[in-house]
């Protein structure tokens, strides 16, 4: 019992000593820190405005800091350029080309090893990790920066040398991210922002020799930057535009996006309601991007993404134009893909970019027919040249190519070359290439809708075409093999709503006005003039397909003469037709007028006799 008690007491006389030391050493630390506190608040404002020269200032509601746990927590941090200071250094030609703009929530510091700071001046540092920072950058290039200084400008650690000996981190995570980026070195201005940014940072050394080690990134081992799902509207409220998990790491100068898409936020009903005209609806699915060989050094210099090649997998990219809606008569301009792709806020150029497994299609709706034309361009596969925006790139070469193999309507093998002039106000391209054999009859989902017109036979040979086209028209030549040739014209029943089989104008067709074989039985070859006048609100895709299909039609004979004179005789038979329907049908209700008359009378003297018999019987 007293052996127990004894025990007891000593683990008391323990505790209470753990205890005693405990607040002590805290009581302590709680005074160091508040002493330590003005110090550290004046070093960080002094330390900002150093090695800035005087450009930013710093400012917080809070900072919290404990020497005995080596951490702190700052609230409420915003780093503030200014702006008076920045005029100054543009009159003088020492302005730099970015301007930053920055808030967070908290940062908070854990284990920053205090006493080997005080002693060592070196600065350790586990993990800092940032909440819900908002990073403005503002790029206004000065043509003086892109010189050769006369003096080397400091590097990191010569604005920090006077502080800090060394400055090692662990990690660093910074969570939520805003970012926008503000482009004022060209008009228009341009603006890119992004939402919703991880970005954790691995191993930051900051001393006398950092700075050269080609194993480092800005004095860090690697930086992996993470965007889960992503989606904003675009400014037409019609459409969403989804990102699925963005990675990006500086270790292998990668970045990957798992999908993105360009949803519409509207069925196809409700789209054209809510637009109210014939306006293209779309639907973008790309399923594994990837890019690689990023240009890291000059992203962060000079804000220029520059890579060595981007890899699209997995793509489906569906347009869809309703002909039953008036179309809108305003001009678009600066539509076409490589237009667009100079209208990026992002100055960039990929060398090659690698297009796998991709799935095209243009799909038309036609009032004429009550049916809907489309063509596919199905397991697309491709490599573009020169893929760029950038001012110094484009003055080297300003024309991006590239040369695509598709297979059309699952059937002819379709190779396309196309030749891109980036810089021409009008968009100009050339375009070439060669379809392989296959069955005519596979174009009947696009001729019948559009063009009224089956085909019933046609062994395609081979087609070649040479064409240059911009936002006006396109015009070329085009050379059409084919053998067996046989088409029904076609018109829309108005009792049934069907189309059906013109006899005689399909007879006149076959026979007359189109070739059967091209070349003929006697050896001679029809050339086609493609020609098509663009209309201004027509998409890329119908551009190229309209103007393909004016080739093929004077190919197979229909030259505008001849389709002018087939269409004026379909209307006169149509016409002949329906007079003599008409006659027929008075004819019919002649007759049947004269029997309903015959019937009567004969009626009529059935009653008369039956009268006089009835009179006969009764005498």
């Amino acid at each position: 019992m007293i052996k127990r008690k004894f025990h007891s007491n000593i683990w008391k006389w323990v505790l209470g000593i753990i205890l005693l030391i405990v607040l002590v050493i805290g009581g302590v630390s709680w005074y160091i820190s508040r002493s330590w506190k003005p110090l550290l608040d004046s070093q960080l404002r002094s330390l900002v405005v150093l090695s800035s020269d005087s450009l930013y200032h710093i400012e917080y509601s809070d900072l919290q800091l404990n020497l005995l746990t080596g951490n702190a927590t700052v609230t409420d941090f915003k780093l503030i350029p200014d702006t008076a200071v920045y005029q100054r250094l543009l009159q003088e030609k020492k302005a730099p080309d970015n301007l930053y703009n920055l808030s967070v929530d908290k940062i908070a510091i854990r284990n920053f090893h205090p006493r080997q700071l005080y002693t060592q001046k070196k600065l350790d540092v586990n993990n800092i990790l940032v909440d819900n920072p908002t990073l403005v950058i503002t790029n206004r290039r000065q043509p003086y920066n892109d010189t050769i200084p006369a003096q080397k400008p400091k590097s990191l650690y010569q604005s920090i040398s006077k502080i800090f000996k060394e400055v090692r981190i662990n990690s660093i995570n910074l969570n939520d991210i805003d970012f926008t980026f503000i482009n004022k070195s060209n008009r228009p201005v341009k603006t890119t922002a992004i939402r919703n940014l991880t970005i954790n940072i691995d191993d930051v050394l900051v001393d006398s020799l950092s700075e050269n080690d080609k194993n480092r990134f800005y004095t860090t081992k690697r930086v992996d930057v993470l965007m889960k799902d992503y989606q904003i509207a675009t400014p037409d409220s019609l459409y969403y535009i989804k990102f699925n998990n963005i990675r990006f790491s500086t270790e292998g100068r990668k970045l990957s996006l798992d999908k993105f898409s360009l949803v519409s936020r509207y069925n196809t009903k409700d789209f054209y309601k809510k637009v109210g005209y014939n306006k293209d609806k779309f639907n973008i699915a790309f399923n594994g991007i990837s890019i690689r060989g990023i240009d890291l050094r000059k992203f962060t210099r000079d804000q220029k993404f520059y890579a060595n090649s981007l890899n699209i997998a997995n793509a489906l990219v569906e347009v869809y134009s309703n002909n039953s809606y008036p179309k809108r008569r305003t001009v678009k301009k600066g539509k076409f893909p490589h237009q667009l792709l100079q209208r990026l806020a992002l100055d960039l150029k990929v060398d090659t970019l690698n297009l796998h497994k991709t799935k095209i299609s243009y799909a038309e709706y036609e009032p004429a027919s009550g049916a809907t034309g489309i063509i596919t361009f199905n397991d697309t596969r491709g490599k573009f040249y020169n893929v760029t925006n950038d001012s110094a790139a484009l003055a080297k070469n300003h024309f991006m190519k590239a040369n695509i193999t598709s297979h059309v309507l699952n059937s002819g093998t379709l190779d396309v070359h196309f030749n891109f002039n980036l810089t021409d106000k009008l968009g100009a391209f050339t375009y070439s290439g060669t379809l392989a054999a296959m069955d005519g009859r596979a174009l009947n989902k696009i001729t019948v809708p559009l063009g009224m017109l089956k085909v019933n036979t046609a062994d395609i040979k081979r087609l070649e075409f040479d064409a240059r086209a911009n936002e006006i028209a396109a015009s070329g030549k085009m050379k059409f093999y084919y053998n067996n040739l046989n088409v029904n014209v076609l018109q829309r029943d108005k009792e049934t709503g069907n189309l059906k089989k013109q006899g005689f104008v399909s007879a006149i067709a076959n026979v007359v006005i189109i070739n059967k074989d091209n070349p003929s039985e006697k050896g001679v070859f029809t050339p086609g003039t493609i020609y098509y006048k663009r209309d201004p609100t027509a998409s890329f895709f119908s551009l190229l397909w309209k103007s393909l299909f004016s080739g093929i039609k004077e190919s197979v004979g229909v030259s505008a003469d001849r389709e002018k004179r087939l269409r004026n005789t379909v209307a006169d038979v149509g016409n002949f037709v329906g007079k003599v329907k008409q006659k027929y049908q008075d004819f019919k209700e002649k007759r049947q007028e004269k029997r309903e008359e015959r019937k009567q009378k004969r009626e009529q003297r059935r009653q008369e006799k039956a009268a006089e018999k009835a009179a006969k019987d009764s005498l």
